[in-house]
């Protein structure tokens, strides 16, 4: 039921903005994403940029383009499928929310730059980290909720997600698509579906994890029938 209203609120307009928060903690996350792909693949992160509307870059030098590229769209996804899937596994969603944060702070400190970027990227790492302290009867809805609207953040920017150019800080880029699409041959919007695809398979399996963990069948058990 949380992902149907995660998903209807990114695909209804101006709905979005209730999500505002976790959309601008998934815009990091992408963006980090293409960091560690960077500095993973050999080459080397200068900054990461941020502006309110969404729009990011990560300047860089060298790496691997494909993986760098794909990275990026999939980051997301793959943390809140960890975070679906820890939500299941008591103390494991507090761990997984705290690894979450620190992560994030750390890239912050050593790539986001900018006005709007730092701030928001150590707000958003607080944020995780209040959560993993907070009463179970708060985090635990509030995990499932940053873990779905993190990973389904692309239904807010599919436009550009199916699209060769993106708008970032620095002027419209070419998309993640487009740089997939020249780095390793295919069609823009093959690469699309695909990392579509590769995104909901990711937060699929985080939740068949979550359904098999004890504190997803306690809670399941104690609801009303």
């Amino acid at each position: 039921m949380i992902a149907v209203v995660v998903a209807g609120l990114y695909l209804v307009p101006y709905a979005g903005y209730l999500l505002y928060p976790v959309l601008v903690l998934a815009t990091v996350i992408h963006e980090l994403g293409h960091a560690l792909a960077v500095v993973v693949t050999g080459g080397a992160v200068a900054t990461i940029a941020l502006a309110p509307d969404g729009g990011a870059v990560t300047v860089h030098g060298g790496g691997s383009p494909a993986v760098i590229a794909a990275a990026g769209p999939l980051a997301p996804a793959v943390v809140g499928a960890v975070l679906l899937a820890a939500s299941g596994w008591p103390r494991a969603d507090r761990i997984a929310l705290m690894v979450v944060a620190a992560t994030i702070a750390a890239g912050a400190a050593g790539w986001i730059r900018g006005g709007f970027a730092l701030p928001a990227a150590l707000i958003g790492a607080a944020g995780l980290a209040l959560l993993a302290v907070a009463p179970r009867a708060v985090a635990r809805p509030a995990t499932l909720v940053v873990a779905l609207g993190v990973g389904l953040a692309w239904l807010a920017r599919r436009e550009e997600l199916f699209g060769a150019t993106a708008a970032t800080p620095h002027g419209r880029l070419p998309s993640d698509v487009q740089a997939l699409a020249a780095a390793a041959g295919g069609t823009t919007s093959t690469w699309a579906w695909g990392l579509v695809v590769g995104s909901l398979a990711a937060l699929a399996l985080g939740a068949v994890v979550r359904a098999r963990g004890p504190a997803a069948r306690v809670s399941s058990s104690s609801a009303p029938r």
